[in-house]
């Protein structure tokens, strides 16, 4: 059952209803009283016009002019004298000018006890001295004809307005309606693991922003899934390569199947750098699960980055000279300090710059820094093989390799830029990088300026 669309257009439906009502209500009745006011200011403009007409008319016509409205007309006519005795009559009984105070200018309402018909009369004083009054009467419900054309005007007009509410509602309903459902259908199948779903985006609101938002949200559920299953099957890998390595040459170590001492010490050394790799590994896989659950550790004072900069670049010297690459270091001018741990930050230039030497033969390495809108700016740069467009995007994931051929070559574990990226928005800092195939690659690190206050 679409609850969404009958709530939705239920709404619609009693908030025109709500609109509509009162409103059709207050027309009819705005319309009765305008009737009702008319009718008195007609009945007594025509009690003045008889008033003036019968100052000059002979008493024999007065009869005939009586008969004559009485004919033509439904009004009724009284006409008194100057005693307040009535003199002629239209057919109006009962009515005593005493009693219902029909002086000039007034008006009232009236009551025939024959026919029990409402009047509404006025009357008019005539400038005769044998005639006093003329008293014009019209019936109440002479307008009601009119009123009820008005009413049914109104009725069919509602009626129509209700019939395209309903179908507004109908359109507007199945419109909001129909997202929320396929976003629905969509939530469905990914909460049963079926992340291949598309809602379609059909508008450009919010509607539109959030069925995006949901195709956005399945591909990195998806990719997250990917690469979680990608994860456990490198750390399977990573840790079994070793193993296996450790394991292979403990057997040949404990068969003795070595020929002489040169050789056993050959696979003593073997098991001990790929021991060192498995506790390099899981040493990495733990700083990294601790980073993502916030429990990581950070000794965070001021810090100059020129000195840390100059610290990761000896370390690199001797392992850039052997591959004929020259590091060169441009941090010239005095740079504000910044808040850090000094230590983790010497760890990703120093992660940064390894990756730099290991990919780079007979080339350059750059250390460029410069202040730009409060950050402290550093790029890091290499003329090495540089990086696919395709792979850009994912290099900070854990495990990623550019190059699967060569995962290995390079002696890492495929952690250390998910590492370093951590690392850096651990410290408020951002990492960015840019590369060009066969010419080199360039990783942009910001970190914010220390403010006065910081510690």
């Amino acid at each position: 059952m679409n609850r969404i669309f009958y709530k939705l257009g239920g709404s619609i439906m009693i908030l025109f209803l709500i609109v509509l009502l009162p409103l059709g209500y207050v027309m009819v009745q705005i319309f009765t009283n305008y009737n009702e006011v008319h009718l008195y200011d007609e009945t007594d403009e025509m009690a003045s016009q008889y008033a003036t007409l019968l100052a000059v008319v002979d008493d024999p016509d007065i009869e005939l002019l009586v008969q004559s409205m009485d004919r033509e007309t439904a009004r009724k006519m009284v006409i008194i004298d100057a005693n307040g005795d009535v003199v002629e009559d239209s057919g109006i009984r009962g009515f005593h000018p005493s009693e219902h105070s029909a002086l000039q200018g007034e008006a009232g309402r009236f009551t025939d006890p024959n026919d029990h018909q409402e009047y509404i009369y006025a009357g008019e004083q005539v400038q005769d001295d044998d005639l006093g009054e003329v008293i014009v009467f019209s019936p109440s419900d002479l307008m009601d004809q009119s009123a009820i054309q008005v009413q049914q005007a109104l009725l069919l007009s509602g009626v129509g307005a209700l019939l395209l509410a309903f179908g507004f509602t109908f359109i507007a309903s199945r419109e909001f309606s129909t997202p929320l459902q396929e976003m629905e259908r969509a939530a469905n199948q990914m909460a049963r693991g079926d992340l291949d779903v598309e809602v379609p985006v059909k508008t450009k609101d919010e509607l539109g922003s959030l069925s995006h938002s949901m195709n956005e949200l399945a591909r990195e559920l998806k990719r997250y899934r990917n690469n979680r299953q990608a994860f456990f099957s490198d750390v399977s890998h990573e840790i079994r390569t070793p193993l296996s390595y450790v394991q292979g040459y403990c057997d040949a170590l404990k068969k003795e199947l070595y020929q002489d001492e040169t050789e056993r010490q050959q696979f003593v050394d073997i098991i001990h750098e790929e021991a060192h790799r498995m506790n390099r590994l899981i040493h990495d896989l733990f700083e990294l699960s601790r980073m993502e659950e916030e429990r990581f550790p950070l000794d965070l004072e001021l810090v100059h980055i020129g000195d840390v900069t100059k610290r990761a670049t000896a370390k690199l010297a001797t392992e850039a000279k052997k591959k004929n690459n020259t590091i060169k270091v441009d941090m010239e001018g005095k740079f504000p300090t910044i808040v850090a741990d000094s230590f983790r930050l010497e760890q990703i230039f120093t992660n940064l710059l390894q990756n730099a030497v290991s990919y780079t033969e007979n080339g350059h390495v750059w250390i460029e820094g410069s202040l730009k809108d409060g950050n402290i700016e550093v790029k890091i740069s290499d003329t090495g093989r540089g990086i696919d467009p395709e792979d850009l995007p994912y290099i900070f994931e854990r495990f990623y390799r550019a190059e699967k051929s060569r995962s290995r070559d390079f002696g890492g574990t495929g952690l250390g830029l998910a590492i370093v990226k951590q690392l850096t928005e651990l410290q408020y800092g951002s990492i960015q990088v840019e590369s060009v195939t066969g010419k080199g690659t360039t990783f942009t690190l910001r970190f914010p300026e220390a403010k006065e206050g910081d510690e």
